[in-house]
């Protein structure tokens, strides 16, 4: 396992992309609150916090490859394409929703086959294995194309893990694995779902290469996954990559995080918002200034605002629909 805090060179245009791309999951993301408050929409899953290994990850694959992530992958999916209007679709459940079709929660499961995002699932890890057997397509295809898998840390607690990473490992597929450690699953912190911490940790186990890196800093967790990316695409196997971030809100808008954190933990968290440091970060290389960043933010939260008020009034699936794209 290595430590890693070296930076990508990558151009102006694409770091100033990576901001606009976590401004707008963050617009959506609070909206998203407001629309429950509000008692418009029903549930969120909040992705604050983890926009920054997010964009960085799904930024470092190309369109061509596949995409599978855990069910907070909000900026994943902005990335890869997803608008605002399209994710608030399925936050009202509405008949245009291209993700369910009206079927799921918000961000619960759905898959997007134009964007090449795989089938989502609640079921935690079980899109794991889900990602090696796509890997596993690819190399027996030898179409060129690497899959994205993100999940969390608490999916590193299941056997599904197991399952997919080794059958990965043992066929040196190329599929690069990115947990998002947030240190907590659910409710339960990392102490009491493992006696270290470190998940790349793991990688030596299965034989292949494991990274941990600062999933809030954007620079260096776009370097990592590049690297990982362009190791699978030269037919050199997965990547276990443990990326070190904080979540700032709840586990969902149905639970208190207040119930199991300290309020000074909570704080400190917040203190951590990857989108905030790399704000800091592009106005120190004066690639952008704070008003600018003010502005582009309140551009996204504008265009949430009114992707909502239009997705709202949009037409209700219909009875007659429910079976369609039913397998069984």
């Amino acid at each position: 396992m290595a430590t890693t805090t070296k930076r990508d060179t990558a151009t102006h245009e694409e770091y100033l992309q990576l901001h606009r791309w976590m401004s707008m999951a963050k617009a959506l993301d609070d909206r998203m609150h407001i629309l429950v408050k509000q008692g418009r929409a029903p549930f969120v899953g909040s992705s604050r916090g983890h926009e920054g290994i997010q964009v960085a990850s799904t930024a470092a694959i190309g369109p061509s490859d596949w995409l599978v992530p855990h069910y907070r992958g909000l900026a994943n999916a902005i990335v890869r394409g997803l608008t605002m209007k399209e994710w608030m679709l399925a936050v009202f459940a509405k008949a245009g929703d291209p993700l369910s079709g009206g079927r799921n929660i918000p961000g619960g499961c759905y898959s997007y086959r134009k964007l090449k995002i795989a089938p989502v699932s609640q079921v935690v890890a079980s899109w794991i294995p889900k990602a090696s057997g796509i890997a596993y397509g690819s190399k027996l295809a030898a179409d060129g194309a690497v899959t994205l898998c993100t999940f969390g840390d608490g999916a590193t607690s299941q056997g599904d893990f197991h399952e997919g990473v080794n059958f990965a490992a043992a066929h040196k597929l190329p599929v690069v694995f990115v947990c998002e450690n947030n240190g907590y699953a659910i409710s339960v912190p990392i102490r009491l779902q493992m006696s270290n911490p470190d998940v790349a940790d793991r990688a030596r186990g299965y034989g292949i290469v494991g990274v941990t890196v600062d999933g809030t800093d954007v620079p260096a967790a776009y370097a990592v996954c590049k690297e990982a990316v362009e190791r699978a695409r030269r037919g050199e196997g997965p990547t276990l990559i443990d990326a070190k971030i904080w979540r700032i809100n709840s586990h969902t808008s149905e639970d208190n995080q207040l119930k199991y954190r300290s309020k000074e933990e909570i704080e400190d968290a917040a203190e951590h918002d990857p989108i905030e440091r790399f704000r800091s970060w592009l106005v120190e290389r004066g690639w952008i200034t704070i008003d600018d960043a003010a502005r582009i933010q309140t551009e996204c939260d504008q265009e949430a605002s009114a992707a909502a008020d239009w997705a709202e009034q949009q037409p209700d699936p219909v009875a007659e629909d429910a079976l369609t794209n039913l397998f069984a």
